[in-house]
């Protein structure tokens, strides 16, 4: 199971996106891909953004596109994973390496169910007990 991370999805929805990421997508398999709840609320963001700024529905509909391709492969943030993405908050900030709460709770859903996660970011993720790919990197 690979969560894609909002990086990645958002590489996916350039017109020219990025090749590694796209033979990396085609290898793995869309249909092993899934997403998680925090992506979502970041597309949203964005796409509400972009829509207020230019009057644009394009990111709009895309964020709906999505929403029916994964609606059968969405993780959502639950107790567990909650609890978990404050302790690995607290655990990173003691160690003087701050993480954001959306990454925390796309960390914690990722490790609550066994998943790897997507992502360009992998410096984001260091010292947490996540399985990362970069698919941005060649030997991805």
């Amino acid at each position: 199971m690979i969560v894609l991370d909002t990086n990645i999805v958002s590489e996916l929805e350039k017109p020219k996106a990025d090749v590694f990421v796209h033979h990396w997508l085609a290898f793995t398999g869309i249909e092993n891909t899934y997403l998680c709840g925090p992506v979502m609320m970041e597309k949203a963001y964005g796409a509400e953004k972009y829509r207020l700024k230019s009057g644009s529905e394009r990111y709009v509909a895309s964020l709906a596109r999505l929403r029916g391709e994964y609606a059968n492969r969405m993780l959502l943030l639950d107790n567990a994973a909650s609890e978990l993405a404050g302790r690995l908050r607290a655990v990173r900030e003691s160690r003087g390496r701050p993480l954001s709460i959306g990454d925390a709770m796309i960390a914690a859903i990722c490790i609550v169910h066994g998943a790897t996660l997507a992502t360009r970011n992998v410096r984001d993720f260091d010292g947490l007990d996540l399985k990362l790919v970069n698919p941005f990197e060649k030997a991805a």
